[in-house]
């Protein structure tokens, strides 16, 4: 059975906010609201919703963090934040996450606070760290995905879960194309990354999805994501190969996943440095660790380096 494809006119949801708006205006405790989702950038449906951030007046009485409401029967979803937190989230996010990406697609509908426009204006622009982090948490959520596909294919033979494996890998490959051109991340991440590099996500993404699985086509899926990964990875995974030559040492899996973590909250990077010597971008080697504190042997943690004659700067 075939359902019926209805769209909802985007007029009856701007009613419902039109009719809504004044009524927050009102209430001297909300600051400023910022329309988000599919009604500030994007199409309705009869199912969608109105996605609101709400910025309120700082005050010891917190509230519940969100609110439902019912707008002339339209379903409205509400985010509440005090102004300093606002301003704390929205100076602080790093650029490409997703509260970043909803923040700088949202439209202000209204504020009595001018300085919430200025930071929301800020938010349009990318800087090249910024660029840096994000390529790296989007490369380092694609290799998983590639290690999986190619054990499957490898030690199975099955067709459909290789392919499934390199579909999940699609959205953070997706991620990589559309930071790269230096656009803000959509939900609707991989429709943005076809329109940039419709040969890649067509091998990839669509033909995966429309076309009976052949060995031939998963291969050459696979090896496309892998040719991709390979030719950016210097690109890719800049800030791991930046903090390995300012260390100027051998440094340990735990060392790298505390500073990135607590850095930048990126994890996984172990994943990444065991991808770059693979690569023979850098070196494995190890480093004495106890496994607890009351241990009394020494374990040959992994750990890696990248010595001068790799360094291509």
């Amino acid at each position: 059975m075939k359902l019926p494809v209805r769209q909802t006119p985007t007029d009856d949801f701007a009613a419902a906010l039109d009719a809504l708006v004044p009524q927050l205006k009102r209430d001297r405790s909300i600051v400023a609201a910022l329309l988000g989702g599919s009604l500030s950038y994007d199409r309705v449906w009869e199912k969608s919703d109105i996605d609101l951030l709400l910025v309120t007046v700082d005050d010891k009485l917190t509230g519940p963090p969100y609110i439902s409401l019912n707008a002339d029967g339209v379903n409205v979803h509400a985010l509440l934040m005090q102004r300093a937190q606002f301003r704390k989230v929205a100076e602080g996010s790093v650029h490409q996450s997703f509260m970043h990406s909803f923040l700088a697609k949202s439209r202000v509908l209204f504020t009595h606070d001018d300085t919430i426009t200025d930071l929301c204006a800020r938010l349009q622009k990318i800087g090249e760290r910024d660029t840096s982090l994000a390529l790296l948490r989007a490369g380092t959520n694609v290799l998983p995905c590639l290690y999986k596909a190619r054990k499957f294919l490898l030690t199975r033979d099955d067709l459909d879960y290789t392919a499934l494996w390199i579909l999940y890998a699609a959205t953070p490959l997706a991620q990589v194309e559309v930071i790269s051109a230096r656009k803000l991340v959509d939900r609707e991440v991989i429709p943005q990354a076809l329109t940039l590099n419709p040969e890649l996500f067509k091998t990839i993404y669509t033909d995966l999805l429309n076309v009976k699985k052949t060995r031939k086509s998963v291969e050459t899926a696979l090896v496309a994501a892998d040719g991709y990964m390979a030719k950016r990875a210097k690109r890719l995974f800049a800030p791991v190969l930046d903090h390995l030559r300012e260390a100027g040492e051998v440094r340990s899996a735990s060392d790298l996943e505390d500073h990135f973590t607590r850095r930048f909250d990126i994890a996984g990077v172990t994943t990444a440095c065991e991808y770059l010597s693979d690569q023979g971008l850098i070196v494995k080697a190890s480093s004495p660790v106890r496994a607890t504190k009351r241990s009394s042997e020494s374990l040959p943690e992994l750990a890696f380096f990248l010595p001068e004659e790799l360094d291509g700067t």
